[in-house]
């Protein structure tokens, strides 16, 4: 055996921790829906560290350690900790405003002990202001809600992540949760409304429900809806596990059926309680009672390797900042307070940008609403033929293997909860998307495009280049709800005599440089290129697909688009039909918007280009009315993203 020091032993954990993540990697990201998200093992934690503004989550080696945990369990600990991580990202000020939703609460049940202690003649006690009351009240509400945050943590990992239900396994779950004081004799210790509040988890745990001292009614014998209250509730909560929901649906769902229930022992432990004057109080505190108001420590847990509450709060505060400088970021972009001089943007350029983007602030507000519900849509539930049912239609794969059954059933008599039926059930379904769609618009940037043409190409270029940034957003925000990674891409090119790509797919550029390419997007376009060549143009983008990408377009794994908007005819007819048809035999889908007052040869030569030879046609042409153009666009755009999302 080798004698390694401790420093050499931490050296080898870590290496080894740093390994064994690497391998996990896929399962932390699908759990999380983060895969920029890294883990980093420090020997000199004792619990969990998340920095959200660096994308870190610091693991505890050091407890890791002294507690020879397997890779199971480390495993288990991080997805305990991480279980509310991807609610956090969509939701960060909703956890914070807790206060504020609870009020009502928090007021109702601060009139009510208000209301005992002017009974007792004890209003003017400096113990029983109304401010010590209120805080009383509200870290006791909060605490409650903090415990069904972590009890709904607890079973969104078993829900994800089924081999922590085997008996092994969660037979060392529980060794740890009795470590940190989670057992039965805990909960006769707390007051009858902690007790319950605590209740859910014991229960998950040790599968008996803990005795509230104090009731002569268990309130987990009551029943909702016909069914026991404990059951109801876990099966509400596992529901919406299961359904990507989080605090939005939680709250409410704790509101109706568990604060009524919480509050009404709270209350009746209020009315039994016997008041005294502050120094009465001192007196009895030495015979060993403890203040009726005493501030509970739940967040306060021993030897616990997840966070605080007070820990968890600070992460909500730094995600919530996070957020809003990004916000901030693109707002002074767009209101012209950010330099992107080095970029070659002046401020004149952001002026007229902001121009723009206030014009169509209405447009883009709906692209919003339209990117939430198609992210929304796109996990949806469908019917489900499911075999080995107990009711439905005979099914006779079923009957035959429960055959020896029935002819059991048949000498009983008895022919309930039979398995030979089949039913059509509601399944919740992800679509498979594509990992990247690619969107690329061809902008006439000719000499025949004047002023009209180039204010209604701007507006519609600026709309939907910031819809796409925005929707892009949403998809980071909720890739754990798709349960993948998909990112949209934009590109601008600029045709005449000749062209150039204007803005890139700036995945990895940073933001202020995407940031400047929509800028130059829009002021750029001045109509001061000449004649009009878009075949060279769309070759290019032709050209630029890589055999992979081709093989990837054709699998579905990834989208590409170009929409096209161009005032007249093409030049160059016949190459521009041969570049079409070879972006379409790629698998791109290609479109054209065709703008201002144009005659017949012109029109003729439209159709023949865009039009004329395919299945479905490509090109749109909008005419005089150029102020159509963005609506029409961003029609385009809705209608190509929904084929994708819905299919």
């Amino acid at each position: 055996m080798f004698d390694l020091d401790e420093q050499t032993l931490i050296e080898e954990s870590k290496k080894h921790l740093e390994e064994f993540l690497q391998k996990e990697q896929r399962s932390l990201a699908t759990f999380t829906g983060d895969s920029t998200l890294m883990y980093i093992p420090d020997p000199r934690l004792e619990r969990f560290l998340l920095d959200p503004l660096k994308g870190i989550l610091y693991l505890p080696l050091e407890s890791f350690l002294d507690e020879k945990l397997d890779e199971n369990q480390i495993l288990w600990h991080i997805y305990y900790e991480l279980a509310p991580y991807p609610d956090w990202k969509k939701q960060a000020k909703k956890y914070l405003n807790r206060k504020r939703d609870w009020q009502r609460e928090i007021d109702r049940m601060t009139s009510y002990i208000l209301a005992r202690i002017k009974r007792e003649g004890l209003e003017k006690d400096q113990a029983y202001q109304p401010k010590i009351i209120s805080n009383y009240v509200r870290k006791e509400i909060l605490d409650l809600l903090h415990l069904l945050d972590k009890y709904t943590s607890f079973l969104r990992v078993l829900q994800m992540c089924p081999i922590y239900r085997d008996e092994e396994n969660f037979k060392k779950i529980i060794l740890y949760m009795k470590r940190i004081g989670k057992t039965l004799e805990s909960i006769s210790q707390m007051p009858r409304h902690r007790a319950f509040a605590n209740s859910f988890l014991i229960i998950e745990l040790y599968k008996m429900e803990p005795k509230v001292e104090g009731c002569v009614e268990n309130p987990f014998d009551r029943k909702v809806l016909n069914r026991p209250f404990f059951d109801f509730i876990h099966y509400g909560v596992v529901r919406q596990i299961n359904n990507d929901e989080g605090i939005i649906e939680r709250d409410p769902f704790v509101r109706s059926f568990i604060f009524p229930v919480f509050e009404e022992l709270w209350r009746k432990e209020i009315d039994e309680m016997i008041f005294y004057k502050s120094k009465e109080q001192k007196k009895e505190e030495v015979k060993g009672s403890e203040s009726p108001f005493e501030q509970s420590n739940i967040s306060e847990i021993p030897n616990s390797l997840e966070s605080t509450q007070e820990e968890e709060e600070k992460i909500l505060e730094e995600m919530l900042d996070m957020e809003e400088q990004i916000n901030v970021s693109i707002q002074n972009t767009i209101e012209g307070k950010v330099d992107l001089t080095p970029y070659g943007i002046s401020q004149t350029d952001q002026q007229l940008f902001q121009f723009y983007s206030n014009k169509m602030k209405s447009e883009r507000e709906q692209m919003r609403q339209f990117w939430e519900k198609l992210i929304g849509d796109a996990k949806k539930e469908i019917s489900v033929k499911k075999e080995g049912q107990v009711k439905g239609k005979l099914d006779i794969n079923s009957f035959i293997n429960s055959y020896p059954d029935f002819i059991e059933a048949e000498k009983k008599g008895n022919y309930r909860n039979l398995p030979i039926f089949n039913r059509y059930l509601l399944e919740p379904q992800t679509d498979i998307l594509p990992e990247r769609i690619e969107i690329s618009f061809v902008i006439d940037n000719s000499g025949s495009m004047n002023i009209s043409k180039i204010e209604s190409a701007r507006k519609a270029l600026a709309v939907t280049l910031l819809s796409i940034d925005d929707f892009n957003r949403y998809l980071k925000i909720n890739a754990e709800h798709l349960n993948q990674k998909v990112e949209v891409l934009s590109e601008t090119w600029f045709f005449g005599s000749q062209y150039h790509n204007v803005k890139e797919f700036n995945h990895r550029g940073g933001r202020e440089k995407e940031e400047s390419d929509i800028i130059r997007s829009i002021v750029k376009l001045d109509g001061a290129d000449g004649a009009t060549d878009d075949a060279s143009c769309l070759k290019e983008i032709s050209n630029g697909i890589t055999s992979l990408q081709e093989r990837e377009l054709k699998k579905g794994k990834q989208m590409k688009i170009v929409f096209e908007i161009t005032d007249g005819a093409s030049s160059f007819p016949g190459s521009t039909k041969e570049a079409i048809q070879e972006l379409l035999s790629k698998n791109v889908e290609i479109y054209a918007f065709q703008i201002g007052k144009n005659n017949k040869s012109n029109e003729k030569i439209f159709n023949f280009v865009w039009n004329e030879g395919y299945k479905q046609p490509h090109g749109v042409m909008i005419g005089e009315q150029v102020e159509k153009l963005p609506k029409e666009l961003l029609k385009a755009v809705r209608k190509n993203m929904e084929s994708i999302f819905n299919n």
